[in-house]
C-alpha cells in the first residue's frame, strides 16, 4: 500500500467533513471532543482517528425527552433529576454504582433537589472508585471533558461542574450538545413518555419512532385507551382499529417502529388467528389479570404480527431490543441467549421488513453476526453497546465487517434519557470505531484506501440508506 498518498487522502477527507465543535453556550468551556485527557494517536492510527472524529454520526437510538421538558425541569420538580452532577450518574452509570454497592436510598438522594453537589459527590465517590474503568463511567468522564473542560469529577470541582450543568439548560442546548459537541446529524428517539408516538417540536433533530409495546407485544388497557383517542376498545376488532389508526396517522411521520418486549418475553411470535385471539381479548379488556400466560402470549403474538403487517405497508424498519438488560439484578440470561434464534422465523416470514436488532445482542453477538450474514433483511445496531462493553464492541465491529455486508451495521446510538451524556458516549464510540478500523488495516484485512468510504458508510451512510429521514421530516412539518 502507498501509505503516503492514502494518509494524505485521509486528511483531505477529514478536512472536508463536518468538523467537531466544542460546546458553545452558557457556562461551558469550548473543548474539542477527544482533546482533553487522551493519548494523541500518530501515523496511520492518527489519520483514521482524525477521520472518525470529523465524520458525523447518525444517531439511531435515544430516549431523549423534549428540550422544553428539560428546561421546565430546571425550575420545576418533574421526573428529571435535579440539574446538577446527579444527572451524570442517573442513567446507566447508576447501575454500575449500585452493583458496586451503593444503597438504593443513596441513589435516590443522588437525584434529589435538597442534597448539595458536595454531599452527592460523597455518596458517589466510594462506588465510582470501584467501577470507574467501566464503559458507563468512561462515558461520564468523556462528557465532562467535552462539555465542562475537566478530565474527571472530584470533590474540588463537583460544584463548578454542577453550576455548568444548570447553566447550559436553556433554549438551543440540545443543538449545542448533540450537533456541536457530539457531532451528530440527527437522533432517532423512542419517546417513553407517550403511548405510541411523540410529535416533537424539533423534528429536524429528534426523528421519532412509533412505539408498539403497549398496543401489541406488551398490551395494556391504559396504553390502548390513550392510543384510541376516545374511541371504545372492547373487542379485538377495536384493537385492530387502534393499531391501524396509529400506523396510518403516525407511520408517515415515523422514522421506524420500536419494540423492546424482549425485557418481558421471548421473541418468538407464533401465528395466532383472529378467531383464537378474539375471546382472549374480550376477557382481557374486562380484567387484564384474567388470562393465563399462554393466552397472554397468544394475544401479544397476534397483535404484534398485525403491527408488522402495518410496518411493511408503511415501509418502516422494525427495531427490536436484543441482548443485555438495562438496570441490575434482573436479567434472565437463558432467554437473552435465544433472542437471535427466536427471531429467525420472523426474518424468514417477513422478507420485506428490515429488522434492526439492537445493542449487538450482547453478550451473544456472534449469533447476531451470523443472522446479518445469512438474512438479507436483518441489520445490526451498535447503539448502547459501546458503553456496555467497549472492548467487546471493538471485536464485534471487526468481526462483523469480516463476515457481513458493510451496509448492514449502524455504529452509534447513545440510548440516553439525558442529553448531557450523549457527547461522552459518542466519543467512546469514535475511539472504539477508530481502533477497530485501524486494526483491520494493520492486520491487512482492509486496504488503507478503503477506510474513508467505509467510515462514512458505517457512521452515517447506512442510516441514510435504511431510514427515510426526508419523508419523516417532511410529513412532521406539513401536519
Amino acid at each position: 500500500m502507498k501509505h503516503g498518498m492514502e494518509r494524505r487522502t485521509f486528511l483531505e477527507t477529514a478536512g472536508a467533513s463536518a468538523g467537531l465543535g466544542g460546546l458553545l453556550g452558557a457556562g461551558c468551556a469550548t473543548v474539542k471532543t477527544a482533546e482533553v485527557g487522551m493519548k494523541k494517536e500518530t501515523g496511520l492510527r492518527g489519520d483514521i482517528t482524525a477521520l472518525v472524529n470529523a465524520t458525523p454520526f447518525v444517531d439511531t437510538h435515544e430516549h431523549l425527552c423534549e428540550e422544553s421538558h428539560r428546561i421546565r425541569s430546571k425550575t420545576e420538580k418533574t421526573d428529571i433529576p435535579a440539574p446538577d452532577l446527579g444527572i451524570l450518574f442517573s442513567h446507566y452509570s447508576d447501575s454500575d454504582l449500585q452493583v458496586s454497592g451503593m444503597p438504593p436510598e443513596d441513589y435516590q438522594r443522588l437525584r434529589a433537589w435538597n442534597v448539595s453537589p458536595k454531599e452527592k459527590w460523597k455518596l458517589v465517590a466510594p462506588y465510582y472508585a470501584r467501577c470507574r474503568h467501566t464503559g458507563y463511567q468512561q462515558c461520564v468522564r468523556e462528557s465532562i471533558r467535552a462539555l465542562y473542560g475537566e478530565d474527571d469529577i472530584r470533590e474540588d470541582n463537583c460544584e463548578a461542574i454542577s453550576e455548568k450543568i444548570a447553566a447550559q439548560i436553556a433554549p438551543g442546548f440540545y443543538n449545542r450538545l448533540l450537533k456541536e459537541a457530539a457531532n451528530l446529524e440527527y437522533c432517532q428517539v423512542n419517546a417513553l413518555d407517550v403511548a405510541v408516538f411523540r410529535k416533537s417540536a424539533q423534528p429536524e433533530l429528534l426523528a421519532q419512532d412509533l412505539w408498539t409495546i403497549g398496543i401489541s407485544s406488551g398490551i395494556n388497557m391504559k396504553t390502548l385507551t390513550a392510543a384510541a383517542e376516545g374511541a371504545p376498545v372492547k373487542t379485538l376488532e377495536d384493537v385492530h382499529a387502534v393499531i391501524d389508526h396509529c400506523f396510518d396517522t403516525y407511520g408517515p411521520r415515523a422514522i421506524a417502529v420500536k419494540d423492546q418486549c424482549a425485557y418481558a418475553r421471548a421473541l418468538q411470535f407464533d401465528p395466532v388467528t383472529t378467531e383464537t385471539a378474539a375471546p382472549i381479548f374480550t376477557r382481557f379488556a374486562q380484567d387484564e389479570q384474567s388470562i393465563s400466560a399462554t393466552e397472554r402470549k397468544a394475544l401479544q403474538d397476534h397483535l404484534f404480527r398485525r403491527c408488522l403487517a402495518k410496518a411493511e405497508e408503511h415501509h418502516l424498519p422494525v427495531k427490536l431490543h436484543t441482548g443485555y438488560y438495562a438496570g441490575h439484578n434482573g436479567m434472565p440470561l437463558g432467554r437473552v441467549r435465544d433472542n437471535a434464534s427466536d427471531l429467525c422465523a420472523l426474518a424468514h416470514e417477513f422478507p420485506h421488513i428490515n429488522f434492526v436488532l439492537m445493542h449487538i445482542d450482547y453478550p451473544y453477538q456472534d449469533e447476531l453476526i451470523a443472522m446479518t450474514k445469512h438474512y438479507k433483511n436483518v441489520y445490526a445496531d451498535m447503539c448502547w453497546a459501546w458503553i456496555i462493553n467497549p472492548a467487546a464492541s471493538v471485536r464485534f465491529l471487526k468481526e462483523f465487517l469480516m463476515a457481513a455486508p458493510a451496509h448492514k451495521v449502524f455504529t452509534f446510538g447513545g440510548d440516553y434519557i439525558y442529553a448531557e451524556l450523549v457527547p461522552g458516549h459518542a466519543q467512546v464510540a469514535r475511539r472504539g470505531l477508530a481502533q477497530a478500523i485501524s486494526e483491520l488495516v494493520e492486520e491487512n484485512w482492509l486496504a488503507e484506501s478503503e477506510a474513508p468510504a467505509l467510515v462514512d458508510r458505517i457512521m452515517r451512510g447506512n442510516a441514510h440508506e435504511t431510514f427515510d429521514y426526508a419523508r419523516a421530516f417532511r410529513n412532521c412539518t406539513q401536519s
